[in-house]
């Protein structure tokens, strides 16, 4: 399974807001990882929000199956709404082809040094794989939890101001600023490329 195809399992969901313990069964059913832990964490918020770990396979109990799994840390002083968001993009972490994903301690310290950077400063050809796919990580875990179908069936009121971004927001349990960008015309424009 790729994100790709995760975003189309979830697109013709109507109903929002989209439980991420939903997506983590998905993912977990792919096989990919036999497990996902989810675990709260006092975290630097302004600099790093969440964090994806993949442990090397383990046996547990003793003697029975080797086993992949991948614990997902989330900053607990975040709202719900941003919590939702950080969650489902460091889930989506784990169908990162290889090459994309921070392996050693190394690799990591470098991911966290480059997402730190204000974009004046941001060079997409000195951030590498890793950085660049973190920074579209966000936007196909906003396509994961705000479904096109669901989008479809609020565009008529929010065009007629029936409802507003706020409202919206509020449905999804998604940040608004984020909100904003799936209701605006060009969300039409970049949820292809995230599927495809």
């Amino acid at each position: 399974m790729n994100t790709g195809d995760l975003i189309k399992k979830f697109s013709d969901l109507e109903n929002v807001p989209v439980d991420v313990d939903n997506v983590k069964a998905e993912i977990e059913k792919s096989g990919v990882v036999d497990e996902v832990y989810f675990w709260g964490a006092t975290i630097d918020g302004e600099k790093l929000k969440g964090q994806f770990v993949l442990t090397e396979p383990w046996e547990y109990p003793e003697g029975a199956a080797r086993r992949r799994v991948a614990d997902i840390y989330y900053d607990v002083s975040m709202t719900d709404d941003w919590q939702r968001l950080v969650c489902c993009k460091e889930l989506l972490h784990i169908l990162d082809p290889e090459g994309c994903q921070a392996s050693t301690e190394a690799e990591v310290e470098r991911l966290f040094a480059r997402l730190a950077l204000p974009r004046e400063l941001q060079e997409p050809v000195k951030d590498g794989a890793a950085v660049i796919t973190d920074r579209v990580a966000v936007y196909q875990a906003l396509a994961v939890l705000f479904p096109m179908s669901s989008r479809n069936l609020l565009m008529p009121k929010f065009k007629e101001e029936r409802i507003t971004l706020q409202d919206i927001a509020g449905f999804t349990d998604l940040p608004l600023r984020y909100t904003q960008l799936v209701m605006h015309e060009i969300w039409d424009e970049v949820y292809p490329l995230l599927v495809s």
